[in-house]
């Protein structure tokens, strides 16, 4: 019985931790709010490029309703019901969520949390996709929840990146896949130009651990990162051509 009750803790922990790697929250944004905001907007899509936008969600502690010297009303939690309107094939998932309920994400107030938006489009998925995003907000500890949707985000499905037909301006960097990892990583970026790419690693500190370089060619580039020799941890990775720079974030897993 003992050793059944342990194999089900395993089991458990197993399951929680399939759970928390659907995405990471970015610890960069101050919040409260979701990032990225309705100026940024998501990531432009391409077919035959596989696609993944995170989302981070910093739900706030509490909300003013009524003028000073009303005290603030405690933020419970935010649920986001559903994400409407994805691209064909396009499907999302939350933070800490566990199989079955990957679809219906919860957070409670004064938490931080994220949603990953994955998918692999293509030469028909063309076009641009509205998105709306039903949300529930619970506060003041009511049952009765607040509603509100986004309407403002969109994916854009752009044709495959022709040699052609690209802005030179063109540098994009999609988030490495898969993320966490714990062996091998594959960052894609679209350039614009061929030209001279530098990748620099960071620990959370801020101290470079590591420099990268290669030719990249106008179009879709991919660069397998190695994770041999690094510790587990959360890191920061730019890429920078010529006076564009883009950062992202990565997690090593073992």
């Amino acid at each position: 019985m003992r050793k059944f009750f342990i194999l089900c803790l395993l089991c458990l922990a197993a399951w929680q931790f399939a759970g928390a790697q659907a995405c990471n929250p970015n610890m960069s944004f101050p919040g409260p709010g979701i990032d990225p905001d309705s100026a940024t907007n998501f990531a432009p899509a391409y077919a035959n490029s596989p696609y993944a936008q995170l989302i981070t969600i910093v739900v706030p502690q509490d909300t003013q309703v009524l003028p000073w010297p009303i005290p603030p009303i405690p933020w419970d939690s935010t649920v986001l019901i559903a994400i409407n309107g994805l691209p064909p094939g396009f499907t999302y998932s939350c933070y800490n969520q566990g199989p079955g309920n990957q679809t219906r994400c919860s957070w409670k107030g004064n938490t931080r949390g994220c949603v990953i938006i994955t998918g692999n489009p293509t030469i028909n998925d063309t076009g641009t996709y509205n998105l709306s995003i039903p949300t529930a907000n619970y506060v003041g500890g009511s049952t009765t929840p607040t509603n509100f949707t986004i309407t403002y985000y969109k994916i854009v499905v752009n044709a495959p990146s022709g040699v052609n037909e690209m802005d030179p301006a063109t540098f994009e960097v999609l988030q490495n896949a898969p993320n966490p990892f714990s062996d091998r990583s594959d960052i894609t970026f679209i350039s614009g130009t061929a030209g001279n790419v530098e990748i620099r690693v960071y620990n959370m500190v801020g101290t470079e651990v590591g420099t990268y370089n290669l030719r990249a060619r106008q179009g879709k580039n991919k660069f397998t990162f190695d994770a041999k020799g690094y510790t587990s941890g959360v890191y920061m990775y730019s890429l920078t051509m010529g006076d564009r720079t883009v950062t992202r974030r990565m997690v090593i897993n073992r």
